[in-house]
């Protein structure tokens, strides 16, 4: 059995309660301490088998509670193998990675020194036990003997068939359950070298308050039903008693105190250590905080900055982590399914992979799976206070989107452009079709138009050279296209029936904004009993615009309601209001 961790000492306010109470006999002077929120000292201190973890927006689920847990389990199950999941390879990599590598940071655990990534280990380094699968692509190894396989639902092949000894996840809300399942039978590890350890076989997910109007997966609150309150409550109690000895025997080393004393505090110790590794056996802890867990770092002003900036009802759900969804029949695109999105759209065979390293600097359109780079592009274009693209291509039996892009002030359209430019560089066939918004032809004739002004930010460079880009106008002198227009457009569109009309597919990882704003679009009837789309989010302070305003459902609209697809409901509508003779 590895040597057991010593638990982070507590600080502050969390130490002072717990004196207060008399489990603790020791100031906060008379040794080392390194500060801790009360939640992140309650999960290192139990230890729990299972952690399922929601937090509010700044409570380091990533930096410190995560990457906290993995380090534990390195120590703890050296020589294991474990699972990091996320719902993209692209978001692990430039995302929570980074965010892990901070963290161990922080605890002296140095890239390259103690762990390497996607590259052979040392050769005097530890090896692995299950050393036939001594593969370094999409890994982690560690200087005791750890591996960590990257794993990701969108390319199931990684890895697939290795046994781990424990998963791990960050950002649950995004990982879909059925997808997250496939990998479980994976969790099986050697029962022999590892089953002495609670962690083995064990899961540990984080997340912030999953928001299901936004499309997120809530499966992390069903695990709730798995907590034994009283076992957690023992782990808890046995790990407060091993935290308390590790001081006291601290504080005896600390001042010379006699070999006698040391050795019987040791030995108390190590039998404390046993009872705790036992309590923790099969727990499981479930919990929800608000932000307000980590007050003492974030302080008031912070939270009263959030409320302003977020609106009373997004600081509910992203500060306060309470659940928050749409009522049914509320969906302006009530057809709108899961069965309209994909996740396997990322070309990391021919692509990603050859890269040395994935960066935002090289996630391009050159890693889309499903463009065709030799075909022009489709472009939707909402102008207003916030700029928003809608990027596509009409294929054979689909309509496929796969990319957006917006700006919001002070940006401007030349910013939108080059982001286009930037992400479509790669793009062979450098021709676009653009549908604006019919308002933002205004001022054509003067060239002060917005549609004109992208049309030309494309075309050329922020000094005036050609780009090479051409970009063609596609709805000039269409009809206005009405909230009726586009309730039974998009709804025939969604209900996949009308075989006239292409399949609908959208890029569900590239296009996030999009995705939301589709879900969040309510619809009512106005006093001519009209259908209208409520346009209120557009008056959303300026961060909120993108994931929960109706622009990118606007820039959809242009991207969709073209003249031939309008043509072809129009005609069925027709045909339902004909003469019994039509058949």
């Amino acid at each position: 059995m590895p040597e057991y961790p010593m638990p982070l000492l507590l600080f502050g306010r969390i130490l002072s309660k717990m004196k207060t109470k008399g489990i603790l006999k020791i100031s906060p002077e008379e040794a080392d301490f390194k500060y801790s929120n009360w939640i992140k000292a309650l999960i290192d201190i139990m230890k729990p088998a299972n952690l399922y973890f929601i937090g509010g927006r700044g409570t380091a689920k990533s930096t410190e509670i995560l990457a906290e847990r993995l380090y534990d389990m390195f120590f703890e199950l050296q020589g294991g193998s474990f699972s990091l999941i996320a719902d993209t390879y692209v978001n692990l990599m430039t995302n929570i990675l980074p965010a892990l590598v901070e963290g161990w940071k922080r605890r002296g655990f140095i890239k390259n020194v103690h762990y390497v990534i996607n590259k052979p280990p040392p050769s005097h380094w530890k090896l692995p036990w299950n050393i036939d699968t001594f593969d370094y692509h999409h890994t982690l190894f560690t200087f005791h003997g750890d591996k960590v396989f990257f794993k990701s639902l969108d390319r199931p092949s990684i890895n697939a068939g290795n046994s781990v000894v424990a998963r791990i996840g960050d950002e649950a809300k995004h990982q879909k359950k059925e997808k997250l399942d496939q990998s479980a039978p994976a969790v099986r590890g050697d029962a022999v070298k590892f089953g002495w350890s609670p962690y083995f076989m064990s899961d540990t997910f984080c997340t912030d308050m999953p928001d299901t109007t936004l499309g997120n997966d809530d499966w992390i609150l069903d695990m709730e039903k798995n907590m034994d309150k009283k076992a957690i409550i023992r782990a808890l109690r046995a790990g407060l008693k091993v935290n308390e000895l590790n001081i006291k025997l601290l504080k005896a080393r600390n001042e010379n105190a006699s070999k006698d004393k040391i050795e019987k505090l040791q030995l108390l110790l190590e039998r404390w250590i046993e009872r705790h590794r036992k309590a923790r056996f099969n727990t499981t802890f479930f919990y929800i905080v608000s932000s307000f867990a980590n007050s003492d770092i974030l302080t008031v002003n912070y939270f009263i900055r959030q409320l302003e900036k977020l609106g009373i009802e997004d600081f509910k759900t992203t500060i306060l982590s309470m659940k928050k969804k749409l009522e049914p029949g509320q969906m302006f695109y009530g057809n709108l399914t899961a069965g309209h999105f994909f996740y396997d759209g990322y070309d990391y065979d021919n692509y990603y992979d050859k890269l040395d390293k994935i960066t935002l600097e090289n996630h391009t359109s050159a890693g889309l799976k499903y463009l065709r780079k030799n075909e022009p592009l489709d472009i939707g274009f909402d102008a207003g206070n916030m700029m928003s693209l809608i990027i596509g291509q009409e294929q054979p039996g689909v309509n496929r989107v796969v990319k957006e892009l917006h700006t919001i002030s002070p940006e401007l359209i030349p910013d939108l452009a080059r982001k286009f430019k930037d992400f479509f560089k790669d793009h062979l066939m450098k021709v676009v079709y653009l549908w604006p918004d019919r308002a933002a032809y205004q001022y054509k004739k003067i060239h002060h138009d917005f549609a004109s002004k992208l049309k030309y930010s494309i075309e050329h460079t922020d000094d005036g050279r050609p780009t090479g880009w051409r970009v063609e106008f596609m709805n000039i002198g269409q009809a206005n296209i009405t909230h009726a227009d586009e309730f039974e457009l998009m709804n025939e569109f969604m209900g996949g029936k009308n075989k006239d009309l292409p399949r609908l597919w959208i890029d569900g990882n590239e296009c996030k904004c999009l995705k939301s704003s589709l879900e969040l679009a309510k619809v009512r009837k106005n006093a001519k009993g009209e259908i209208e789309k409520v346009k209120s989010s557009e008056k959303l302070s300026p961060h909120r615009l993108a994931m929960e305003s109706t622009n990118f459902s606007d820039a959809f609209k242009y991207y969709l309601c073209r003249r031939k697809y309008m043509a072809i409901v129009n005609k069925k509508r027709r045909a339902k209001m004909g003469s019994v003779g039509i058949r």
